[in-house]
């Protein structure tokens, strides 16, 4: 007796597995000499990222009132220790104007705090409040325990193989990554 489908598998009986977006793209641009296998792996990427974070957003951070952005500005501060302003921008993944407004958000909500750097004034320190530790204490497991219920559509080979090579694509993207010179760059 064959294991029931899930909805979304890959192969689909008498179905080439294309996303209708992905039939559109090859019937209007099919006459270019594209390499589709190379659009469809970096625009699903890109699909399947936006739509798992309004997922985690919707389902998980939203009963708290995070943006994905505050979360993880939470869980890297959580993780790495407190940090200069502009080393929390760049873990995050933002600009400096928009970490300031994160960071002045978190703040109001008490959960993080702002401090002049005693070594350079002109530098500001971020880091958790009591408040913020506890509350990415109880909020990253129930957002991980969304992870594995995602990541459960794929088998642990896959979603080993699927870490392996996003790892590899953001090592070629990224080089400074793997040189181990992105040490507060998140991994959510």
């Amino acid at each position: 007796m064959s294991e029931p489908r899930r909805p979304g598998d890959r192969h689909l009986p008498g179905e080439d597995g294309l996303l209708p977006a992905e039939r559109k793209v090859q019937e209007a641009l099919g006459h270019l000499p594209l390499d589709f296998r190379a659009m469809w792996a970096i625009s699903n990427l890109f699909r399947s990222s936006a739509a798992i974070r309004r997922h985690m957003e919707a389902k998980v951070l939203g009963p708290d009132r995070l943006s994905w952005t505050s979360f993880v500005g939470l869980w890297v501060l959580w993780v790495w220790g407190e940090m200069e302003a502009r080393e929390f921008a760049a873990a995050v993944g933002i600009s400096r104007p928009t970490a300031t407004g994160v960071m002045t958000t978190l703040e109001s909500r008490g959960l993080v705090s702002r401090r002049k750097d005693p070594g350079d004034g002109r530098m500001v320190i971020v880091g958790l409040t009591p408040a913020g530790t506890r509350t990415i204490e109880v909020l990253f497991p129930r957002f991980n325990e969304e992870e594995r219920a995602v990541a459960g559509h794929l088998d642990a080979a896959e979603q080993e193989a699927l870490a392996a090579m996003l790892r590899s694509l953001l090592r070629a993207v990224a080089p400074e990554v793997a040189a181990g010179d992105g040490d507060a760059s998140p991994v959510v």
